[in-house]
């Protein structure tokens, strides 16, 4: 790690927390040489430009200089430290440069969880059938499969999920929730939404490495096509909605998310153990309808 040196490390579940600084003799050079390099057009009172000597430059130009060079440098050492140790980050690793100890930062990286999936052969599913079901009637099915699905591929693997997603997944259900009811939620009810944003994150987590582990994709003419059907329901702005999702990556990928939990699910279904029981639609719908677990 040098010309940087490690300070303090830490490790809580899937986060690992590195305290680095830099040398700071490699600061002070890279500083000097951005310097020469930008002289002619550093403008400097009393002197013609490119004309002040390098230490009247660095007393009007360093410190501003010497943020940007710290700045490049930690995130150059914060990714060999990465690659060194081997860890595969979740998201976008932070680093926090320390105010009071300027070529000190702080680097935080929350890793990607070891996911072991089990046989899909060892998922039971029990559908149920409805005898001249309505169109409600077979969605209420449909829910009933997935929600077991879902929970026998929970009950397959365990394995730490990562805390940021969580919060943000919990702040966006909160959200939901103040707009829906006009309140706050009381402790009761926070504790369930907790609840279901941990769901939502080791459900996505593991649908991914289902997907990951059997290639399955989502091919691009497909999100494109969604894309179009959108579009299709404001025909006076469909042009700037196509634009806009071609020109948003994140955009294409929340259209692309379902359509490849759709694929991985029916992956699923073609290898596990299905067995069917025909039911009234009444017996439907309390099942389905009087399970609060949520279904996503």
């Amino acid at each position: 790690m040098e010309p940087a040196r490690i300070l303090a490390e830490h490790t809580d579940g899937l986060r690992h927390e590195y305290r680095v600084t830099l040398d700071p003799q490699q600061v002070s050079e890279a500083v000097d040489a951005q310097l020469r390099r930008a002289g002619a057009g550093l403008a400097v009172p009393g002197f013609r430009p490119g004309r002040a000597p390098l230490a009247v430059l660095r007393s009007h130009h360093g410190r501003r200089l010497r943020n940007d060079v710290v700045d490049r440098l930690a995130i150059g050492v914060a990714r060999r430290l990465i690659a060194e140790r081997g860890l595969s980050p979740l998201g976008r690793p932070s680093i926090h440069i320390d105010t009071a100890a300027p070529e000190t930062f702080v680097l935080t990286v929350e890793v990607t969880p070891e996911i072991t999936l089990g046989h899909m052969a060892d998922i039971h599913i029990h559908r149920l059938q409805v005898e001249n079901g309505d169109a409600g009637s077979k969605d209420l099915a449909q829910e009933y499969v997935r929600r077991q699905l879902f929970d026998a591929l929970i009950a397959q693997c365990a394995f730490p999920v990562p805390g940021d997603w969580v919060d943000t997944e919990y702040a966006v259900l909160i959200a939901g929730y103040r707009d829906a009811v006009g309140e706050e939620p009381d402790p009761a009810t926070r504790s369930d939404l907790e609840a279901i944003a941990e769901r939502r994150i080791r459900l996505a987590l593991l649908l991914s490495e289902v997907a990951r582990g059997n290639a399955i994709e989502v091919p691009r003419s497909e999100v494109e096509q969604r894309v179009e059907q959108i579009a299709d329901r404001d025909p006076e702005h469909q042009n700037e909605i196509i634009d806009y999702y071609l020109d948003h990556p994140t955009a294409m990928a929340e259209l692309q998310s379902p359509l490849l939990e759709a694929r991985v699910v029916d992956f699923i279904l073609e290898h596990c153990h299905i067995s069917e029981e025909t039911v009234d639609a009444e017996h439907l719908r309390m099942l389905v309808l009087g399970d609060t677990a949520d279904a996503s």
